[in-house]
C-alpha cells in the first residue's frame, strides 16, 4: 500500500520544492498539501496519513500547535506517525520545545533535496515503513499528467482569459465600438514615483543549505533583497533556498528567500565577490509587517 504524506507549509515555493523532491525519489507516495495548521487538521480528520512534513511558522495555527493537537489524537501518536518539523527556527530552545511536544525529527531551512530525503527515510525507518516508502510506483503516472494539466489550465485561464481582459478595450477603440469615447486623451497628472527599492548597506548573516556566513545587504525591498558575498564562501544556484537574518528595533527575524539570480561584481571569472538576488518566500502577515517597517526605516 502506498504511503500517504501530508505537506504543511504556507509558502507555495516550499511546498512545490518538497513535492518535486518527493515525486522524484518516492514516486509511489501519495501526497497531499495544506497551507496552514487548520487546513491540515481538516485533512487529517478525513484521511489517515502515514507521515507529516510541517513548517513551524504559519498563520491561524503554527506547526507546533498542529504537532500538539496531532499527538493528542488516537491515530497520530508519536509511536504511530512520524512528524518532521521543517523550519528556519533552528535555535536550541525551539528544538527542545518541539522534541517535548512529540516531534520525530527536525530539518532546518534552507535545506537541500538530499537533506530532505535523508530525514524522510530516517523517519520512515523509525516507524518500519521504509519498504512502503521506497516501493516502486509508476514513475510519471501522476507527475507528468499534473504538469500537463497545469500547463493546459494555465494556457486557457491565464493566456486566453488574460489576453481577452487586457486587449478587449483596445480592440473596441480600434474597431469603433463602445469604448471609443474612452479614447479621449486627458492631460496626465505629474506624480512622483514611489520608492520600492532602496540602496542600503546592512550587515547580516545568510544561510544556504546548512552553510552560514556573513554578508552585506546592498539593495532591499518588501519582496526582494540583493546581497554581497565572497565567491570563495559558497556559490548558490538559482532556486536554492536562503535564510537571511535581519534586525529591526532589537528583534532579529529569520526570513526565507529563494535565489533569483547570481552575478559577479567584476567582469572576470576570478571576481572576489558575488551579487545574489533573493526573492521572498514568506507569506505570513507578521513577517510582512516586519519587512515593511524595516524598509520604511532604511
Amino acid at each position: 500500500m502506498a504511503i500517504k504524506i501530508l505537506v504543511v507549509d504556507d509558502a507555495s515555493f516550499t511546498r512545490d520544492l518538497i513535492r518535486r523532491t518527493l515525486r522524484k525519489h518516492f514516486p509511489s507516495a501519495q501526497l497531499e498539501e495544506a497551507v496552514n495548521g487548520r487546513k491540515a487538521q481538516q485533512q487529517m480528520n478525513k484521511i489517515k496519513f502515514d507521515m507529516i512534513l510541517c513548517d513551524w511558522e504559519m498563520p491561524e495555527m503554527t506547526g507546533l500547535e498542529l504537532l500538539e493537537w496531532c499527538r493528542q489524537q488516537e491515530h497520530y501518536k508519536k509511536a504511530d506517525v512520524p512528524f518532521v518539523m521543517i523550519t528556519s527556527r533552528g535555535d536550541k530552545s525551539h528544538v527542545v520545545e518541539a522534541v517535548k511536544t512529540g516531534v520525530t525529527d527536525y530539518l532546518g531551512k534552507p535545506f537541500s533535496s538530499e537533506q530532505l530525503v535523508n530525514k524522510i527515510v530516517s523517519a520512515a525507518k523509525k516507524h518500519n515503513m521504509d519498504s512502503a516508502l521506497m516501493a516502486k510506483g509508476a514513475r510519471g503516472s501522476g507527475a507528468e499528467k499534473e504538469a500537463l494539466d497545469n500547463l493546459t489550465m494555465g494556457t486557457s485561464a491565464s493566456g486566453t482569459k488574460g489576453m481577452a481582459s487586457h486587449t478587449s478595450g483596445s480592440l473596441d477603440v480600434l474597431l469603433g465600438g463602445k469604448s471609443a469615447k474612452a479614447a479621449t486623451v486627458n492631460q496626465p497628472k505629474i506624480t512622483h514615483p514611489k520608492v520600492t527599492v532602496k540602496d542600503v548597506k546592512v550587515p547580516s548573516m545568510v544561510r544556504f543549505a546548512g552553510k552560514q556566513f556573513r554578508t552585506m545587504v546592498i539593495q532591499f525591498s518588501c519582496t526582494e533583497a540583493s546581497i554581497l558575498i565572497k565567491s570563495d564562501d559558497v556559490i548558490p544556484c538559482v532556486l536554492d533556498q536562503a535564510v537571511l537574518d535581519l534586525e529591526f528595533k532589537g528583534k532579529v527575524n529569520r526570513l526565507n528567500y529563494f535565489v533569483q539570480g547570481v552575478a559577479t561584481t567584476e567582469k572576470k571569472p576570478s571576481s572576489a565577490f558575488l551579487t545574489v538576488t533573493l526573492g521572498l518566500i514568506d507569506q505570513d502577515e507578521e513577517k510582512e509587517g516586519f519587512i515593511k517597517a524595516l524598509f520604511e526605516s532604511l
